[in-house]
């Protein structure tokens, strides 16, 4: 969400059984030099984010209906060390610039997540929005959020994952295809990045 480009992506799971799950299926496989098909890459994907893509963790987004371009480069930045997570940098390090492609095209044919069922306080919605359209987010996340090219989908995201991210583009430890983001959320405490994760994951057009 920013006022010219932005982007976002995948976030690294937490616990060690899942990861490690999607390592082995991603690795060098259980015999020496078997390769790994892309139902099984698939499949690794579906350990941390949720069975369609529909992350079932606050903590790990749910990737379902992201624009492709978007993932590609979230998996190039986990590839090449450019995004920092021990989970996903050696999920990405196997991965050819043809799987980095197929497994985006995959992705962006997920169903997106619905918006929380929890439909929020009116107020605190509308403060949000105030902020979001001050902030320009719709003119790079388009005005529904549902995303575009290289910037995410942001609605329906997981809420304490999207507070996450909000934070990590502040501080400089993540990183986009342009300096957007940082610029979008400079100078904002963290009650109103909370809001703003609030506004979108419940975000009905």
């Amino acid at each position: 969400m920013a006022a010219s480009a932005a982007v976002r992506r995948c976030a690294p799971p937490r616990r060690a059984p899942r990861w490690l799950l999607a390592c082995a299926l991603f690795g060098a496989g259980a015999g020496a030099g078997q390769a790994q098909t892309l139902e099984e890459k698939i499949g690794a994907c579906a350990a941390c984010h949720g069975q369609n893509g529909q992350s079932p963790n606050p903590d790990v987004p749910s990737i379902g209906g992201q624009p492709k371009l978007f993932v590609m480069y979230q998996l190039f930045f986990y590839r090449e060390g450019r995004r920092k997570s021990a989970e996903m940098n050696a999920i990405a390090a196997g991965l050819s610039d043809a799987e980095l492609g197929a497994l985006a095209d995959y992705v962006a044919r997920l169903p997106p997540p619905a918006p929380l069922a929890d439909a929020g306080t009116r107020p605190r919605l509308e403060r949000a929005e105030v902020l979001a359209t001050q902030r320009l987010c719709g003119s790079c996340h388009n005005r529904d959020y549902s995303g575009r090219e290289q910037m995410p989908r942001v609605a329906g995201q997981r809420e304490g994952y999207l507070f996450k991210a909000l934070k990590d583009y502040q501080s400089g430890a993540r990183v986009g295809t342009q300096a957007a983001m940082a610029e979008a959320v400079r100078g904002l405490n963290d009650g109103e990045l909370a809001d703003l994760a609030y506004y979108l994951a419940r975000f009905r057009p």
